[in-house]
C-alpha cells in the first residue's frame, strides 16, 4: 500500500531524476534529515497550529538557507498540507527511491549502543564486499543483543552478536 510519505518521496525523486540531480539531492536530504533528527523541535514548529503558515514559512526560509529550492518547495507543500510530522518518513522514502536508482542495497545494523558514523562506514564497506553491491546501513538499537552487531539486508542476516554466539554454544552443548 502506498503511503503519503512514499508519494511525496516519489515526487521529489521524480523531480531529482528530471533535473539529473539524484545524487546531489540525496546527499542534501540525508544531511537535512540528520539535522532534523537532532532538532526535533523544528519539525514541531513547522507543524504548529499556533503559528500562521506565513510565520512558519518565514522560519523555514531563514533556517534552511542554502538548501536547494526544489527541496524547500517540497517542505512548503508538506507544511501547507499539515504533514510536517511525516517529513522524516518522506526523506526516508526519497532516499529509498534514490538507492534503488543507484543500485544501493539498504539494510539495518542492530547494536546495543548507537554506532559512530565511521564504524558504520567500515561495516558497510565490509558487507558491500560480501554482497558484491554497495550497501547503506541504518543503525537500530537492540539491547537484547548483549554486545556485537547484527546486519540485516533483505532476507540475509549477518549475525555477530554475543546473543547469537551464546545461542550457538547452547545448541552445541545440547547435542
Amino acid at each position: 500500500m502506498e503511503t503519503v510519505s512514499s508519494r511525496y518521496g516519489l515526487a521529489l525523486y521524480s523531480l531529482a531524476l528530471d533535473n539529473n540531480k539524484v545524487i546531489e539531492w540525496q546527499e542534501e536530504v540525508k544531511e537535512l534529515r540528520s539535522i532534523l533528527l537532532e532538532n526535533t523541535d523544528f519539525i514541531m514548529i513547522l507543524g504548529s497550529s499556533f503559528l500562521s503558515l506565513e510565520e512558519r514559512e518565514e522560519i523555514l526560509e531563514k533556517s534552511l538557507v542554502g538548501v536547494d529550492n526544489n527541496i524547500l518547495a517540497l517542505i512548503h507543500v508538506v507544511m501547507e498540507n499539515n504533514r510536517s510530522h511525516e517529513l522524516l518518513d518522506i526523506f526516508d522514502s526519497f532516499n529509498t527511491y534514490c538507492n534503488e536508482y543507484r543500485g544501493v542495497s539498504e539494510g539495518l545494523i542492530y547494536s546495543t549502543l548507537k554506532l559512530d558514523k565511521t564504524v558504520i562506514s567500515q561495516i558497510e564497506e565490509k558487507i558491500s564486499k560480501i554482497e558484491h553491491n554497495k550497501v547503506e546501513l541504518k543503525n537500530v538499537i537492540d539491547p537484547s543483543l548483549i554486545g556485537g552487531v547484527k546486519v540485516v539486508i533483505h532476507d540475509r542476516i549477518y549475525d555477530g552478536s554475543i546473543k547469537h554466539h551464546m545461542e550457538n554454544m547452547k545448541k552445541d552443548l545440547l547435542k
